[in-house]
C-alpha cells in the first residue's frame, strides 16, 4: 500500500492477504495515532511487538503493521508455536514528551481486543514500556526481559547453516552486520566469539563505537555495509533494505539477518537464487525472539535454548526443499507455513473465553 491508500484499497488488501482484523486507533488528547493488525489466529492468539516510530503517513504505518503481522503468522507456524500473527505500530517519535500517556492510550485499544492480540517489545519500545502496557492489557509478553538474545541466537544458527551450504564454517568467515542495536549487537558478539571476522555499521555512531570497543568489530560506512565482499550479509535493523537496487549490488555468498521483511518484495528471492546467493528468509531465521516471548506467556522456559537452536533444522529444510524444487527459499518457506496453518484452519478465529 502507498501513502495514498484509500478505504477501498485497504479492504482489498484485507481480502487478498486474508487478514482477520485491522484496528485504527486515535486519541487526539494525547496525540495517539496507531494501528493494530491481526493477520491470522488459526494457531492461537496473535502475538507481535509494539513498534513506535514516526512514519511519513498513517497509511505507511498501516502498511508496516500489516506486513509485519503477516510475517509473524508464517514465523509462528514454522517455529511450531501455538500463536498467530499480529503487530501494532504507534505513529509517533519515540522521544515524545508524553510517551507514557501515548502508550497507555494505545494499551486501552489493545485491551479492547480481549486477548486476541498479545503485545511485545519491538523497535522503539522497551521492557519497561511493556510493563506499563501490561497494567491495562490482559496478556502481555516481554515484561520479564528483552528477547533480543534469543532472536540473535536463532539468526546465528541460521548463518551457520547458510555457511555450511557454501562450504564454509563460522570460524574465519567474514560477516557484515547492518544494525548494531539490541539484536545486531548480540549477533556480532556471538559471531566474534566463534572466530568470525565481523564488519558492522549503524545509523547511531555510539552503537558502532560500543561494538568496536566491546567486541572488536571492524567499523564500516553504513552506505557500504550491504555491498561488502564477504561471506554473509546480515541485515539486523529496519525492513526493506534489500530492494531492486541493492540486490544487484550484493557481493556476499549468503543473506541471513534479523530484520523483519528485509526484502522489499518477495519476488526478489528469485533473483537471489538466480545469482546463487544462499538466502534464509528472515521469518525463519529470526524466530528465536518469538519462541522466547511464547515461553514467557506460558510461564515455562524449559528447553527454550534447544528450541531456538532447532531453528537451524528448519533453515536447513528450507534450503533442501528449495534445491529439490528448483525454486526460491521464500516461496518454499511460505508453502511450508501455509500447509501448517491450513491443517488447523478449523480453529480460526481465536477468542479469549476464560
Amino acid at each position: 500500500m502507498t501513502s495514498q491508500t484509500s478505504t477501498t484499497e485497504l479492504l482489498t488488501a484485507l481480502h487478498d492477504r486474508d487478514f482477520e482484523q485491522i484496528v485504527l486507533c486515535r486519541d487526539p488528547e494525547v496525540g495517539l495515532e496507531s494501528v493494530i493488525a491481526v493477520h491470522d489466529t488459526t494457531l492461537g492468539p496473535s502475538l507481535g511487538g509494539v513498534r513506535m516510530r514516526s512514519y511519513a503517513s498513517h497509511a505507511d504505518a498501516v502498511a508496516d503493521a500489516m506486513n509485519l503481522a503477516q510475517a509473524m503468522t508464517y514465523k509462528a507456524a514454522l517455529a511450531g508455536v501455538p500463536l498467530g500473527g499480529g503487530k501494532s505500530v504507534i505513529n509517533i517519535d519515540p522521544r515524545v514528551a508524553n510517551r507514557d500517556e501515548v502508550l497507555i492510550a494505545h494499551a486501552k485499544y489493545i485491551a479492547s481486543l480481549n486477548g486476541r492480540y498479545i503485545p511485545g517489545v519491538d523497535m522503539g519500545t522497551s521492557v519497561r514500556d511493556l510493563e506499563l502496557i501490561g497494567r491495562h492489557v490482559p496478556v502481555v509478553s516481554s515484561q520479564r526481559g528483552d528477547p533480543s538474545y534469543f532472536t540473535a541466537r536463532g539468526v546465528v544458527r541460521s548463518i551457520e547453516v547458510a555457511l555450511d551450504a557454501c562450504g564454509r564454517t563460522v570460524a574465519g568467515a567474514r560477516v557484515a552486520v547492518q544494525g548494531l542495536g539490541n539484536v545486531g549487537l548480540h549477533v556480532a558478539r556471538m559471531l566474534a566469539r566463534a572466530d568470525a571476522q565481523v564488519f558492522g555499521a549503524d545509523i547511531d555512531a555510539d552503537r558502532v563505537h560500543r561494538a568496536v570497543d566491546e567486541i572488536g568489530i571492524i567499523a564500516v560506512d553504513l552506505a557500504d555495509v550491504l555491498q561488502l565482499d564477504v561471506d554473509v550479509v546480515a541485515p539486523c535493523a529496519g525492513g526493506g533494505v534489500i530492494d531492486e537496487k541493492t540486490v544487484g549490488a550484493l557481493r556476499a555468498a549468503a543473506l541471513v539477518g534479523a530484520a523483519n521483511n528485509m526484502l522489499s518484495t518477495n519476488s526478489l528471492a528469485a533473483e537471489l537464487r538466480t545469482r546463487g546467493i544462499v538466502h534464509i528468509p528472515d521469518f525463519v531465521a529470526n524466530a528465536g525472539g518469538l519462541l522466547a516471548v511464547e515461553a514467557e506467556v506460558r510461564d515455562d522456559e524449559t528447553g527454550l535454548t534447544e528450541r531456538v537452536d532447532a531453528i537451524a533444522d528448519t533453515a536447513r529444510e528450507v534450503l533442501n526443499r528449495s534445491t529439490a524444487a528448483g525454486t526460491d527459499t521464500v516461496s518454499v518457506a511460505l508453502t511450508m507455513a501455509g500447509e501448517i496453518v491450513e491443517a488447523n484452519r478449523k480453529h480460526r478465529p481465536y477468542f479469549r473465553t476464560e
